[in-house]
């Protein structure tokens, strides 16, 4: 599964993603009907049909999945999506945000409690999803996994009380890395803080959470994560960069390689 994995065993690349509402699209506006969820999947979709001369996507995201919800899937539950897995040359996962939002209805002085429940279930979960991806379904798929980022603006206590466990969560998918072979995208880092020209928190303009504390991507948002998947690929793909329009994408790439 190394990063010249190629698509030999059939005619497209097959493309399949894994996750939650972000993966699915929640949050775009882009589209009518069925492409009314036009969000980072179908941008990265978009990507790759500029490298390859046929792309076929399965977007097998649900919006609420939990790391538990994803477990369940890959077990047991959706044959499709099991089928789609092993065919897949590229997989993105987006999963971890999902089980922190469930603690939010919760009474104030129980949501501590409850976010620290849910990142002890995504640490058990998380292993458990990639061994049922590389061991089970035998996958050699290039796997993309992006961190789960902060939704709410830095400083304030949204932020505050929910930062410590995203990073927990965020710490899992970095450590199991090299175990499960697969590329971080540090989608995290990215949405921290504010645009360098202006004093606006990228969080406001890449989420909803500004003033509605709608976590999900805006269509700007969907655009970046898209972006820093591409520019992710083409590091793994260096050889593709010279199918690329504009090349001049690849020098800003994320300056925390730790996620490598």
């Amino acid at each position: 599964m190394s990063d010249s994995h190629k698509h030999h065993h059939h005619d497209c690349f097959q493309y399949t993603a894994l996750g939650n509402s972000i993966a699915f699209g929640v949050g775009a506006s882009f589209g009518v009907g069925a492409l009314k969820n036009y969000g980072y999947v179908n941008y990265f979709r978009d990507f790759l049909a500029t490298l390859f001369p046929c792309v076929n996507l399965i977007n097998s995201a649900q919006p609420g999945f939990s790391s538990s919800d994803l477990l369940q899937q890959l077990q047991h539950n959706d044959p499709v999506t099991r089928q789609a897995v092993k065919k897949a040359d590229l997989i993105t996962i987006s999963i971890g945000g999902g089980d922190l939002l469930d603690c939010l209805p919760k009474p104030r002085t129980e949501i501590p409690a409850c976010l620290s429940n849910a990142v002890a279930a995504f640490a058990q979960n998380w292993p458990l999803i990639m061994k049922e991806i590389r061991k089970s379904i035998q996958s050699n798929a290039e796997i993309l996994v992006m961190t789960v980022y902060n939704p709410f603006i830095g400083g304030t206590p949204f932020f505050m009380l929910a930062e410590p466990f995203i990073q927990e969560i965020n710490d899992v998918i970095i450590a199991n890395r090299f175990t499960f072979h697969y590329k971080v995208v540090d989608v995290h880092a990215d949405f921290l803080g504010q645009f360098t020209n202006t004093t606006q928190p990228k969080v406001c303009i890449w989420t909803h959470s500004c003033p509605s504390l709608d976590p999900h991507p805006t269509d700007a948002g969907h655009l970046e994560i898209a972006r820093l998947h591409e520019l992710k690929y083409l590091k793994n793909h260096p050889d593709k960069l010279h199918l690329v329009d504009d090349d001049d994408q690849c020098s800003d790439d994320s300056s925390n390689e730790s996620s490598d």
